[in-house]
């Protein structure tokens, strides 16, 4: 029994092999479709994450700096609302608040993506869920923060 090759359609020489560990083969410098694909966060996702994580690190380290090494007071309850009286520790702290929620839940939603949910719906019904128990703890945070923001 003989089997059949099929012959390469143009002449010349095949195209060499990527070398080992050199990854993919380049798509022409535009990015694949699949790289970005909204069912694995899509790329608006990916650069909130970047972006939090760039506002956690700058709030948090100004937090520090400006709560332990310049020591504006010891912690106590009245120094603490004086504190939040100033605009810029109100700016830094709400700040804090929506990027943790961001950073957290979108962090959350990609590994669920990731791994669990596969059709449309049940993925836009994540996202719906997640933004709406965001926002609600957005609203609560600021709350709980109102009553140094309102004097």
């Amino acid at each position: 029994m003989s089997t059949h090759v099929a012959e390469p359609t143009s002449p010349g020489p095949a195209p060499a092999a990527p070398a080992a560990g050199a990854g993919p083969a380049p798509t022409s410098g535009r990015m694949r479709a699949s790289v970005l694909d909204s069912s694995r966060g899509g790329m608006w996702g990916w650069l909130g994450q970047r972006v939090t994580a760039v506002v956690l690190i700058v709030g948090l380290l100004t937090h520090l700096v400006a709560t332990h090494i310049f020591n504006l007071g010891h912690l106590s309850y009245l120094n603490i609302g004086d504190r939040l009286g100033s605009t810029f520790f109100v700016v830094i702290d709400v700040s804090l608040l929506a990027a943790a929620i961001f950073h957290g839940l979108n962090g959350a939603r990609m590994v669920v993506l990731d791994y669990w949910l596969q059709s449309r719906a049940s993925r836009l019904a994540l996202t719906i869920a997640l933004w709406v128990f965001g926002s609600l703890t957005f609203v609560y945070g600021t709350w709980a923060l109102w009553p140094w923001i309102s004097k």
